[in-house]
């Protein structure tokens, strides 16, 4: 779910560093000076030049063109258009930045109370009492869909914004999967319950077996999510570990 944050600042330092190259060259060819030019120095030899003819006897080609004769400048329309794009490449930058940032986070962050309380109401959806239920009560059809309505359920309970163009079922995998679960065990009891929701034909007990197993690789791959969790708050806070047999 979470990864470490030097990717993300190496990407933010490389996308920083286009913005300020970009921004040089546009500053570059509004101001219409060229980044590199001929040397300005001295060290030419200096040549003897006829002096300069009275200022009676300057012909109309040689005389210095008044400020009525010269075109008007128009370089401040380039300068605001160029402003312009150069805002919208920095709020792009800005907005990416923020996406990755808020995407990778530091492995050493802890979890957030939503995300504290998702992690829990995904235990305990699969946890040992619904596994037994499933395997005890009702005929093999409910006890499949059972199975995953109640990962849906913890889902909902957790908090997360409903996205209409997102159903339940692909939220439920979309969230087991930040957790790491298994995508395997997701993709096998979620078709297990698309079928025995429904499909006609009758739901054998070999498949409410097969649905409770997979319930049950989902709950250990939580489970050793939220070891891992307690173990790195743990270390945090200088106290011992909890055992692999302490959660609950």
């Amino acid at each position: 779910m979470r990864r470490g944050t030097r990717s993300t600042s190496g990407v933010a330092l490389a996308v920083l560093a286009a913005v300020a190259g970009l921004s040089v060259l546009l500053w570059s060819s509004s101001s219409g000076r060229p980044l590199l030019g001929p040397p300005t120095g001295t060290w030419e030899p200096e040549i003897g030049l006829p002096p300069p003819l009275p200022s009676s006897e300057q012909t109309p080609a040689t005389a210095a063109p008044t400020a009525s004769s010269q075109p008007p400048q128009e370089g401040w329309q380039v300068d605001w258009l160029l402003l312009g794009v150069l805002l919208l490449v920095v709020v792009v930058v800005l907005l990416v930045v923020r996406a990755l940032l808020s995407r990778d986070r530091d492995d050493d962050e802890p979890l957030e109370m939503e995300e504290d309380e998702e992690l829990a109401a995904l235990l305990e959806a699969s946890g040992d009492d619904v596994r037994y239920r499933a395997l005890a009560e009702g005929d093999p059809r409910n006890a499949v869909v059972a199975c995953w309505v109640a990962l849906e359920d913890a889902v909902r309970r957790s908090g997360l914004p409903d996205n209409p163009a997102e159903t339940a079922s692909e939220l439920t995998r979309r969230v087991l999967g930040r957790w790491q679960v298994d995508e395997t065990s997701i993709r096998t009891l979620s078709e297990a319950y698309r079928e025995a929701r429904f499909s006609r034909h009758p739901v054998s007990e070999q498949q409410r077996e097969q649905a409770v197993a997979a319930l049950d690789r989902i709950h250990e791959d939580l489970r050793r999510r939220a070891l891992a969790e307690q173990e790195r708050a743990a270390q945090r806070a200088g106290a011992p570990a909890p055992a692999d047999g302490e959660d609950g």
